[in-house]
């Protein structure tokens, strides 16, 4: 990942999806990561850590698996 890569995120408050595919709103404590030039949302932290121990068997599973 470039360094120098930006992120355009969503505000807080507005709707944003998760890594499962929930739609959510953005609040200042809800969890993400950067992928693949994209910021992805977790439903809460639990899922957020799983990601972190275990991408594979996470709920980013399929879209790591099918590249998106």
């Amino acid at each position: 990942m470039n360094t120098s890569q930006s992120y355009i995120t969503p505000g807080e408050g507005e709707i944003g999806e998760t890594a499962c595919g929930a739609r959510i709103t953005i609040t200042p404590d809800t969890p993400y990561i950067h992928y693949r030039d994209h910021v992805v949302y977790f439903c809460e932290q639990d899922c957020r850590l799983l990601y972190d121990e275990d991408p594979l068997n996470s709920c980013m599973a399929a879209r790591i698996l099918s590249g998106k």
